[in-house]
């Protein structure tokens, strides 16, 4: 999709130079979510600092037509490029810049997730706790107000949140929970998800934290999960990566697949 949608930001970078008038801001706010889509392609295909160039670039048109929507989702993706690399002074910086933002509950309820996660990076469990229950109020406020919500952010859910719950106490060494919420955050997706690739991180997860408890059966069967979703999607380093992980399971070796 890189080349279809790089050919789309070039040609709407272009033209909102040449626009003015009333017709304007309805442009800039187009191009500003098909710049935050494209650093989103970007950074889920490994390339972080093209995927920086596009996220300024909405961050600039969001806040030229004052889209707090906009402006806070793209503070939190950039977060997660920090997230990528495990950086967790950026990651709380633009988590908790997001969250501060008058954008939506969903959109502040991720912010306020990934800063979770930038807190169980340091140790600091009370606070990572602390702004998942925050991230839970919010997005239960956003399912009682649907119609506020961006489109862009279709995927989130409760159980969704389940699943950063999940990498949270990982994170944190509870493993027990680590895998409780995992897998009932995956189980609860809709069917159109279960198989989509952005869960696959999620997966991995569930399998190295599941070998480490010692059940290398439910690790497996985690594993071949990811499998599918590569067949399915043709994506031969994730193929790869599957087959390293199990051959590191079947050796013993939990360090080498645990991400």
């Amino acid at each position: 999709m890189l080349p279809a949608v790089r050919i789309q930001l070039d040609f709407l970078a272009t033209l909102i130079t040449e626009v003015r008038g009333d017709s304007r801001a309805r442009l800039v706010d187009l191009a500003a979510q098909w710049a935050q889509f494209g650093g989103w392609l970007n950074a889920a295909a490994g390339h972080p600092r093209v995927a920086g160039r596009w996220y300024s670039a909405a961050l600039e048109w969001g806040t030229e037509t004052g889209n707090s929507d906009m402006i806070a989702t793209v503070l939190s993706m950039r977060g997660h490029l920090a997230w990528q690399h495990r950086r967790p002074g950026p990651l709380i910086g633009l988590s908790a810049a997001a969250l501060r933002q008058p954008a939506s509950p969903g959109v502040r309820a991720l912010a306020a997730q990934q800063e979770a996660r930038g807190h169980a990076l340091v140790g600091a469990a009370s606070t990572a706790i602390g702004l998942l229950d925050q991230a839970i109020d919010l997005a239960t406020q956003a399912t009682e107000a649907p119609d506020r919500e961006p489109p862009w952010i279709y995927f989130h859910s409760l159980d969704y949140l389940k699943m950063q719950r999940g990498l949270v106490y990982r994170l944190l060494g509870d493993n027990a929970l680590a895998v409780e919420h995992l897998r009932t955050g995956l189980h609860g997706l809709p069917p159109y998800a279960k198989g989509a690739a952005w869960t696959v991180p999620y997966r991995f997860d569930l399998a190295a934290t599941l070998a480490e408890l010692g059940d290398v059966s439910a690790a497996l069967e985690a594993y071949e999960s990811v499998q599918a979703i590569a067949e399915t999607t043709g994506t031969e380093h994730l193929a790869r990566r599957v087959e390293f992980a199990v051959r590191s399971l079947s050796a013993g070796n939990l360090r080498t697949y645990t991400t």
